[in-house]
């Protein structure tokens, strides 16, 4: 455990526990569940079930970690831990209104088929998916400052509270038939489906990072994107 001073666990000194780990309440509950249009509710359950392990294992990286690696970056240009959750919170919320917004105005399915992913949308998901080649410039405004795990942790719960909504409300939609314009580069557009996709394959990128980071702290040989 972290250590206390007068009942107060000491900030840098202590570790992430369950107080601080919380997972949001989304997580389970199948309800993207859909029997009319049961292959795109299979799709939508999978992207639910996708997230769930993705902060699972977020969660299970970090617990009884000390505060003090969670916000360690191992070079001046790199990210620690904390700094990559607080982009994943940035880069979601970044995605999420519009995604909404295309969601309000999807027509409904007309007949039992799957939702299409789109090239772009695809091409940009490989490139992604760890261990990843291409390294991509990041926004400034997607560029993170949190270096506060709590506060990290805590955003990064929230936006994927948010993300678990957004995938439910599309249940019976024809997500693949409204597009978004890319809030991280202006002339790419992808529909809505991929851009769900593309958001779990974004964050699978950067929990690899993350137990990279872990690694190299913890003195075992880490993997460098190559």
């Amino acid at each position: 455990m972290g250590n206390f001073v007068g009942g107060v666990q000491m900030g840098m000194f202590a570790e992430a526990t369950g107080a601080i780990l919380r997972l949001p309440r989304f997580l389970g509950t199948g309800a993207a569940h859909s029997a009319t249009f049961e292959i795109s509710a299979s799709q939508l359950e999978a992207l639910l079930k996708e997230a769930a392990g993705i902060i699972q294992k977020a969660r299970d990286l970090v617990s009884g970690r000390s505060l003090s690696k969670l916000t360690t970056s191992l070079e001046s240009t790199s990210w620690s831990v904390a700094q990559n959750l607080d982009h994943l919170t940035k880069t979601t919320n970044a995605f999420l209104p519009p995604i909404s917004a295309a969601i309000a105005r999807a027509p409904r399915l007309t007949r039992n088929r799957a939702l299409r992913t789109g090239a772009l949308a695809q091409l940009l998901i490989r490139s992604l998916e760890p261990p990843y080649r291409l390294r991509f410039k990041v926004l400034a405004a997607l560029v993170p400052h949190q270096q506060d795990f709590s506060s990290a942790w805590a955003g990064f719960a929230d936006s994927h509270a948010e993300l678990g909504k957004t995938i439910e409300s599309a249940a019976g939609l024809a997500i693949d038939q409204v597009r978004i314009e890319s809030p991280v580069y202006a002339r790419f557009s992808y529909n809505v489906y991929g851009a769900l996709c593309m958001l779990t394959a974004h964050q699978r990128r950067h929990l690899w990072q993350m137990e990279q980071i872990l690694k190299a702290l913890d003195g075992a040989p880490a993997r460098k994107a190559s």
